[in-house]
């Protein structure tokens, strides 16, 4: 029998930060995955602003970066096929560098896979188990029991941990054992083959995230560039009526190919899937103490790009957590708050990505009767258009203690109970960020007048034996531009906030008396270490 504080079941992108994080925080842990290589079949192609903020926290955004494609000229590229007539075209979506460290990038997520699992490997405190299944999982008072055997066969392990979480994937078997509903529908079906060949001369330099073609029987034939030059994905939606379509054959698929291309092909099939294409949340992310992540606990449509940075988000928001109750530095209810924060984020993603669906509906028919396509086309912008969903959205409830209601016509990215921490740049550390500053601790920021705020948190933490960081912001040390601090920010000279561990802002003060600087702040890290909002 294998004794371990926690198992991580599934070692997608999701398990795997999930693994990453728990190392960061000295969470010893095993991680089970039964393919022991990454699917070839690359179903996600970017990570998004804050996926790539928290590869960077993990060390890993030059690497990852290495094996990426060049950012496309265009968004999507509306024709009858790749040779064929051209019916509109659009951008390739907001890129603002002032409000985050890292950017968007485009990986496919075979390639991410890898990546992920050779740190894994190294990591300190993670047993990584591949083409390794979970046969039984049970739950017997504080400890859940899981027995585990080589997907090849072979001998079978026992593994007790005090925390499960399931990153097992869209058909997750241990939400199905928990009994744990989906909520929401099905959009439909895609079938999608994955190929290799030179399309060089009907590409030309028309680089575009999707290239989408109509099929005369309805919908779109889509070509997507997996590493932009010789690795392709060509897919189609089938509508939820028609049932499971199943797979296509090597003919469909060739025939597929060529008919989007516009011209015979000589390619190389290397596999095709096909997806039930879910916008769907989970009913609860939770059974005692077993917690779903990722595609477990949502499926969203691959319209918009949020599934695996949602997921990613799930456990960076969770392993902190996780992390101070197994340290007995938090209560047990702190847990609660996984679900009730991030749940609502994976409601709001999978609505907007099945409204990214329909806007593609909205463009079928002019393209297929030749009609003008002009306004659907510019309406489909809005499907790229997701920084403030990426980087703004904002928890309303959970482990908060407080502070002042932002205005609704106050920039949506600027400090607010709830939101991640503003980006700013560290003027005198090259190219580091404020927000560098704030990752796998609790941070308290001070104004230039605020140094009792930092007398009352050493003296906390020592007591608490909770690590609790401070800054005095702008200052030398932490040498942002005071202008752009004061307009993100809006600190006062006597103020401080709180940060948690995951970046996200936990409580804000203005100037207090003297002698309640401790009283407050106290106050405040209970409050967030509860779960418990004023």
């Amino acid at each position: 029998m294998i004794d371990t504080q926690l198992l991580i079941v599934g070692g997608g992108p999701v398990g795997l930060s999930a693994a990453l994080l728990a190392s960061q925080h000295g969470i010893p842990c095993i991680l089970v995955e039964k393919f022991p290589q990454p699917f070839a079949h690359p179903k996600a192609r970017g990570v998004r602003d804050r996926g790539m903020e928290l590869f960077r926290f993990f060390g890993l955004e030059k690497e990852i970066r290495a094996e990426a494609t060049h950012s496309p000229r265009h968004g999507f590229v509306y024709c009858d096929s790749l040779s064929g007539e051209e019916f509109g075209r659009t951008p390739p979506g907001q890129e603002d560098t002032t409000l985050g460290p890292a950017g968007t990038c485009r990986i496919p997520q075979d390639s991410l896979e890898r990546i992920l699992r050779e740190r894994v490997a190294a990591a300190p405190g993670v047993q990584a188990h591949f083409g390794t299944t979970v046969h039984r999982l049970t739950q017997e008072g504080n400890q859940v029991r899981a027995l585990i055997e080589p997907t090849a066969g072979g001998e079978q392990s026992l593994i007790t941990a005090q925390y499960v979480i399931a990153c097992d994937g869209a058909a997750s078997p241990i939400r199905a054992a928990l009994d744990i509903e989906m909520e929401g529908e099905t959009v439909g079906y895609w079938q999608s083959v994955y190929w290799h060949g030179d399309i060089s001369d009907v590409i030309g330099e028309r680089t575009a995230i999707q290239f989408l073609t109509a099929a005369e029987d309805g919908g779109f034939v889509t070509v997507a560039p997996v590493d932009g030059h010789t690795r392709w994905l060509t897919f189609r939606m089938r509508g939820k009526d028609s049932g499971h379509p199943g797979l296509l054959t090597e003919n469909q698929a060739q025939g597929l190919i060529e008919a989007a291309v516009g011209r015979p092909c000589s390619v190389e099939i290397m596999n095709a899937a096909t997806y039930s294409v879910e916008s769907r949340v989970a009913s609860r992310y939770r059974a005692d103490s077993i917690f779903l992540a990722g595609d477990a606990a949502h499926v969203f449509p691959p319209t918009g790009g949020f599934g695996l940075n949602t997921g990613v988000q799930d456990v960076h928001n969770l392993i902190w957590k996780l992390d101070l109750v197994l340290k007995g530095l938090a209560s047990k209810e702190l847990l609660n708050t996984y679900e009730s924060e991030r749940r609502p984020v994976a409601q709001s993603n999978a609505q907007w990505s099945k409204e990214n669906a329909e806007r593609f509906d909205a463009v079928w028919e002019p393209i297929i009767t030749k009609a003008p396509a002009g306004d659907p086309i510019d309406h489909q912008r809005a499907h790229l258009a997701a920084l403030e969903r990426d980087l703004a959205f904002r928890y309303t409830e959970g482990a908060l203690a407080g502070g002042p209601e932002p205005d609704a016509e106050a920039n949506p990215f600027a400090v607010a109970v709830g939101r991640r921490a503003p980006h700013l740049w560290l003027r005198s550390a090259g190219e580091r960020s404020l927000i560098d500053l704030l990752d796998g601790h609790f941070t308290l920021l001070y104004g230039p007048q605020g140094h009792h705020w930092h007398e009352a948190a050493a003296n906390i933490s020592t007591h608490l034996h909770l690590p609790l960081h401070t800054h005095e912001v702008p200052s030398a040390a932490c040498d942002v531009d005071p202008e752009e601090f004061d307009r993100l920010y809006g600190l006062p000279a006597g103020g401080a906030i709180l940060v948690r561990p995951d970046g996200h802002v936990a409580w804000m003060h203005g100037d207090a008396q003297p002698g309640d600087h401790s009283t407050l702040l106290t106050e405040a890290l209970r409050r967030t270490l509860v779960g418990d909002r004023p």
